[in-house]
């Protein structure tokens, strides 16, 4: 611990910082969800030449005992903007920088008029700028504060509430002002105990309930960092990412890091994203004031609802958060992973997860949450998607998939199987289809006496035989280039869609030929080519329209195959 003389800091400082000994050090601030640098704080440095380098604990106490804190903030602020104009000199990627204040620095001069002209006189926008302010500063005088503030939101500053849950009266002024950022003292973590997650989860849970952005500070491991990320945290800061550096060091290091800079242009898009409150029991709705007015308090519950982030741009899909939940949905419908998930989408063609992909579209268009229901590896769920923002051909959306099955889903589980048993009683014919191995996999269901030996055959061969048998003479050559396996595959994914339908004259058990409907479908996302193959029934009207196609538009059946 230094033991420096508070009158030699006071003597020497003016000369500090002529001379250049007092400057701004660099922490990077980092976006959770992608690691990319989003902001940096800068943090005042003292080195010295003749005690080295001092604590600034111990010189920042000193320079608000003698008023001369607002000198120090104000160089800081320089150092800021030669940094920023030396980045954009040299064509880097431009990112804001924050400054904190003291609450002497109020009381000494107009720091907004102040903060203004500098910035004025290196010509950098106030966007570019962070006010980083403890509670200390507002204990008292709020309606004075509270216009200071408000003066400076309206020149274009973000406030950041800085060390949150240092002191006593932090709810009280996060009840009495409006911040952008709520910045958390990682004292909470010193011991990252159940106690310390629980604390830090609430709070986070709080943020964003009352629209704030939130950024943990002090994270210095892997394990805060995964956890910090699980419960939402918008931003980190700390030593797990960088220490602070000097400006030198700083302009070379996202170049020289793997992190990158995050683009500008794409602040309102991850503000967005992060406005998702991972812990709501309902994080794809928006918690709002007119449900805290009617006793809606079901945001502040814990929970495991299922979620995840996917950004979509183009047909290329990628994962930037899920939870257990989510991931456990995933798995009971036959995924090992959301990672195989999306390798799935990512590698097979649209056709082949055409539903999803519509019910996404849909979430796209209308920005409302879309529910629909699917069946996959004989699984029913329903999946529930929204669309959260979208820029530069990239759209975020938030997923969250319930399951139904075990004990607490058994009754609609029941129900489910009994009448979608029932569904299957509507069709005449069911078999399974594998184009990759040219096998018919199974016969599911048949009213129809067809002969179990197409089953026993390569598939190729059994298609011959089975149109040489059982479909009229005149629909044959139809039907074969129909059901053609080896572009199968090919035809479906040109089509995008994930079934092809024609009507076709069968034989009956009788002898005689019947108009009925013939599906052959693509099964939802599995590995492989399995198809379902259906012959059903067809209504009065359908026989009659068919009639007419076939006999007057006979092309249109041809560009369907």
């Amino acid at each position: 611990m230094q033991h420096i003389d508070e009158q030699y800091i006071v003597n020497n400082f003016e000369s500090a910082l002529e001379k250049g000994y007092v400057k701004a050090y660099y922490q990077p601030v980092i976006r959770t969800l992608t690691e990319r640098i989003c902001s940096v704080e800068a943090l005042a440095r003292w080195q010295d030449p003749v005690v080295g380098l001092l604590s600034p604990f111990l010189f920042i106490s000193v320079l608000e005992k003698y008023r001369l804190i607002h000198k120090l903030d104000l160089a800081i602020l320089d150092n800021i903007c030669i940094t920023y104009n030396e980045m954009k000199r040299q064509g880097l990627p431009l990112h804001p920088f924050s400054i904190n204040l003291s609450r002497l620095d109020f009381d000494e001069i107009d720091m907004l008029d102040a903060i203004s002209k500098t910035l004025k006189k290196y010509d950098v926008p106030s966007t570019a700028i962070h006010i980083e302010i403890t509670e200390s500063v507002m204990l008292d005088n709020t309606a004075y504060f509270r216009r200071i503030f408000d003066s400076f939101h309206d020149a274009g500053f973000a406030i950041f509430m800085d060390d949150f849950g240092s002191g006593y009266s932090s709810l009280n002024v996060l009840k009495d002002y409006s911040f952008d950022v709520l910045k958390i003292d990682m004292r909470f973590l010193s011991d990252i105990g159940i106690r310390s997650k629980k604390i830090l989860a609430s709070v986070m849970n709080m943020a964003k309930a009352i629209g704030m952005h939130t950024l943990a500070e002090g994270v210095e491991t892997k394990e805060q960092m995964t956890f910090l990320r699980n419960i939402g945290c918008e931003m980190l800061q700390g030593f797990y990412y960088s220490k602070p550096m000097d400006g030198d060091l700083y302009i070379k290091y996202p170049s020289e890091s793997k992190l990158g800079v995050e683009d500008p242009s794409e602040n309102h898009y991850w503000n967005a994203v992060g406005q998702i409150n991972f812990l709501s029991p309902d994080p794809l709705n928006d918690v709002t004031t007119e449900q805290i007015e009617h006793g809606d308090y079901g945001f502040i519950r814990e929970n495991s609802t299922a979620l995840a982030l996917i950004e979509k741009t183009g047909p290329h899909v990628k994962l930037l958060y899920k939870n257990d939940a989510y991931e456990k949905g995933l798995q009971r419908i036959g995924f090992g992973s959301v990672d195989d998930m999306i390798k799935a989408i990512n590698e097979s063609e649209a056709s082949n997860y055409s539903n999803v992909d519509s019910q996404v579209k849909l979430s796209i268009k209308t920005g409302e949450i879309i529910k629909e229901d699917h069946l996959v590896n004989g699984v029913y769920f329903s999946y529930y998607t929204k669309s959260i923002a979208e820029i530069n051909g990239k759209i975020m959306l938030a997923a969250s998939i319930q399951t139904y099955g075990g004990e607490a889903d058994k009754i609609t589980n029941d129900l489910f199987d009994k009448y979608s048993r029932m569904l299957i009683d509507t069709y005449d014919h069911i078999s399974v289809l594998d184009t990759e191995n040219n096998t018919v996999v199974t016969r599911l269901y048949s009213k129809m006496g067809f002969n179990e030996e197409y089953t026993e055959m390569p598939l190729d061969e059994a298609v011959k035989k089975f149109a040489e048998n059982e479909i009229k003479e005149s629909d044959r050559k139809r039907f074969l280039q129909y059901i053609e396996p080896s572009t199968l595959r090919d035809r479906i994914a040109s089509s995008g869609k994930r079934l092809f339908q024609q009507p076709f004259h069968f034989k009956m058990q009788d002898g005689k030929y019947q108009m009925m409907d013939a599906k052959i479908m693509r099964v939802f996302m599995t590995y492989g080519d399995i198809y379902i193959f259906t012959v059903q029934d067809m209504s009065a009207q359908a026989l009659q329209m068919a009639d007419i196609m076939l006999r007057d538009h006979p092309g249109i059946l041809k560009e369907q195959q």
